[in-house]
């Protein structure tokens, strides 16, 4: 079975959640999988929050030496990856990670990594998130904050996506808010149509529970796709 690569459109659209989602969906599945998050910022005491609430979703735990390969680079401020790295003295090498994260994947059925941010955030040396997606040849699943301006943020990273001949399994339509019928329902179909993209699912606005039946269905689709 293949791994996996979750993107999205910006920061703070839901890939996390999204993250979660799919690794719960595929544990109960049977499926040997494990999350992973080659670099997050924003760090307190250097816990990676992304990776614990993934675990902790999915009913998950880990000796910290396995989580620190999980999530090799780690950084306090909340800002891009590469200020991140070149504020700490260091510099984040997409090769070592691409490396370190197939090297998981030797030892799971599937692994489940979420990016930071967006497509093209850098991570130094003229490097992006992008550049470690080629690396690892995953199929992607783009997520997409249903928001005003989603269509345009949506279609332009499908394009990236597409241009470095990555394989995208769909997209996923994350409802942070409470949505707006008219504008979400012409925002996801717009997306499948300009974007000759599967939506593979949309996740409803869920202040108050995780919804994970919602992700029923994805990771139905997604083994198929993976396998």
């Amino acid at each position: 079975m293949k791994s996996l690569f979750i993107t999205g459109t910006d920061t703070d659209c839901g890939k996390t959640f999204v993250t979660a989602g799919i690794l719960s969906g595929f544990v109960s599945m049977g499926i040997n999988a494990v999350p992973a998050k080659p670099v997050q910022t924003g760090c307190t005491n250097g816990v990676s929050e992304d990776l614990e609430f993934s675990l902790k979703t999915a009913g998950l735990s880990f000796p910290k030496a396995v989580k620190n390969r999980l999530c090799p680079c780690r950084f306090t401020p909340a800002c891009s990856p590469h200020l991140a790295a070149k504020l700490a003295g260091t510099a984040i090498s997409a090769a070592a990670m691409a490396s370190s994260l197939k090297e998981i994947q030797s030892r799971f059925q599937c692994v489940v990594a979420e990016g930071a941010g967006g497509i093209l955030v850098p991570l130094g040396g003229g490097k992006t998130m992008l550049d470690l997606m080629i690396l690892l040849n995953w199929p992607v699943v783009l997520v997409s904050s249903d928001k005003l301006g989603t269509i345009n943020h949506t279609l332009l990273s499908l394009e990236a996506l597409r241009h470095a001949e990555l394989d995208v399994a769909g997209v996923v339509v994350n409802h942070a808010t409470p949505p707006s019928t008219l504008i979400s329902r012409s925002n996801t179909e717009t997306i499948k149509n300009y974007g000759r993209t599967k939506i593979l699912a949309e996740i409803p606005h869920s202040p108050d529970c995780f919804p994970a039946q919602s992700f029923q269905g994805i990771c139905t689709k997604l083994k198929g796709i993976l396998s």
